[in-house]
């Protein structure tokens, strides 16, 4: 099992530097890493004009399945 992971870069805050957010996890299991790059490459295919539009950069790759646990504290 493949998930997509971004790293999601802000380019024109105000007057400070580009600010990164990494490991966005997208929550969706693909069967196989060709699946996962599929279905990546047509996300980029639909986001990219809105995020150059909003001065936004966004870096997609596929990596083995994400185990996320909650814990209670």
């Amino acid at each position: 099992m493949f998930n997509i992971v971004a790293t999601v870069c802000f380019l024109q805050l105000s007057t400070l530097p580009p600010m990164c957010l990494a490991n966005a996890y997208i929550p969706v299991d693909f069967e196989t890493k060709d699946e996962c790059l599929l279905k990546r490459n047509i996300l980029v295919d639909e986001i990219d004009q809105d995020l150059k539009d909003m001065h936004v950069s966004m870096f997609l790759y596929c990596v083995n399945k994400i185990n996320v646990e909650s814990t209670d504290v």
